[in-house]
């Protein structure tokens, strides 16, 4: 693919605070974590203050990707406006949509709790990172890592792998610490998730909606990425 260096591309708005401020908010958000890291609005005020840095190197590595520069045109959205979540209960077990309709009605969950756009100044840095709270769940589906606090920490170490963003990385290691004596065998299924998250197709630019009726074992061999369960 030939790429046009040169091609015109809005200068980035993106809002980053200082040092100190995220500093201040990475540490009370993780003595709320540790209190209860059930806290998925921590999660993501935590996620979101780490990796604001590093999203307008991702905004700029997307605009110089065929795929990238057109699910930033598009803007494509996953939630109860924009995908009719009846109709892929009603797709045959196995599908990607039914299962994971059926990951969303088992564990509780809505994808309505991301459907607006965080306030962080570049519409663009914002999609981004609306899309990955979006697709947050189906790449548990796709990977097969369940939604407990052990589950995340390892999507978290698949996560990393696939994008670098900071917030993974930290979840991953804190979480580990936290839990090591608890979870035996836990460094070596990190290091697996890892291992898995690298194999794996780039998962940021991918269009899930174009696939709701794929079956998810032919999905998972498009993606080179086997269920938990399977990986080596």
């Amino acid at each position: 693919m030939e790429i046009d260096m040169n091609r015109a591309r809005p200068a980035s708005t993106l809002r980053i605070p200082s040092t100190t401020q995220r500093a201040r908010t990475v540490v009370r958000t993780l003595a709320t974590l540790a209190r209860d890291p059930g806290r998925l609005d921590q999660v993501l005020v935590l996620a979101q203050t780490v990796n604001l840095p590093t999203v307008a190197r991702a905004i700029d590595r997307l605009e110089h990707d065929d795929g990238g520069r057109a699910l930033l045109a598009d803007q494509p959205r996953i939630d109860r406006a924009h995908v009719d979540l009846d109709a892929l209960r009603r797709l045959p077990d196995g599908a990607l949509g039914r299962e994971y309709t059926r990951f969303l009605d088992d564990n509780g969950i809505t994808p309505d709790a991301f459907e607006n756009l965080p306030d962080v100044g570049d519409p663009r840095a914002a999609y981004l990172m609306l899309r990955l709270r979006q697709t947050h769940d189906l790449w548990h589906v796709l990977t097969g890592f369940a939604p407990d606090v052990r589950g995340e920490i390892l999507l978290q170490a698949f996560t990393y792998a696939q994008l670098r963003a900071p917030s993974a990385l930290l979840i991953a290691t804190l979480g580990t610490l936290r839990w090591a004596f608890e979870w035996p065998g836990q460094g070596k299924a990190l290091r697996e998730a890892f291992s898995r998250g690298k194999r794996t197709r780039t998962l940021a630019t991918f269009r899930w909606e174009d696939h709701w009726a794929t079956p998810l074992t032919e999905l998972r061999e498009l993606l080179a990425c086997p269920p938990a369960s399977a990986a080596s």
